[in-house]
């Protein structure tokens, strides 16, 4: 009787991580890209989860150009986890827009936008709060830190001209 109660606790608990066929997954997010101005940071939760949109600007653009492909673990992003058909080196749907967890890939810890012009030796991009550990500016992590994958992109899409970000669905 109570190896039956323990069966059933745990099936329980267990089916909250198992995706079944035909599930609906988590439900989609909207979000209105007019509110962040260039350069600037959105910061929201989806999924359980922090997301940061980076609406990047010419210089968060330029510095993505001056990062030799050896100063990064994961370059052209094979082992991250992101959207198939997203552009190197920018890792987004379009140049402007960056879409990442904002966790980073280790360890969990939050991550601040760092302006190139603010980053002092090297070219800007994101911080982990925890260790100070860099990613560039399309979030790939630099060979010379601590953490061991670039940052994770959650699924999303562009609705309307680009005027609009869906996170989630298909």
């Amino acid at each position: 009787m109570a190896l039956g109660g323990v069966v059933a606790l745990a099936l329980a608990f267990s089916a909250q991580f198992v995706s079944l066929p035909g599930g609906s997954g988590p439900e989609p997010r909207s979000l209105d890209l007019a509110e962040i101005e260039v350069g600037e940071v959105k910061r929201l939760r989806w999924n359980g989860r922090h997301v940061l949109v980076v609406h990047r600007d010419a210089a968060l653009l330029e510095s993505l150009d001056s990062i030799e492909a050896e100063a990064l673990r994961d370059p052209q992003a094979r082992r991250g986890r992101q959207p198939e058909g997203l552009a190197l080196p920018e890792r987004s749907f379009t140049p402007d827009w960056l879409v990442v967890y904002g966790e980073s890939a280790d360890l969990g810890c939050e991550l601040d936008l760092v302006h190139p012009q603010e980053a002092d030796g090297w070219p800007g991009g994101f911080e982990d709060r925890c260790r100070g550990g860099r990613y560039d500016a399309a979030g790939r992590v630099f060979r010379d830190q601590p953490g061991a994958r670039n940052l994770e992109i959650p699924q999303y899409r562009l609705h309307g001209d680009g005027e609009r970000l869906i996170l989630g669905g298909s």
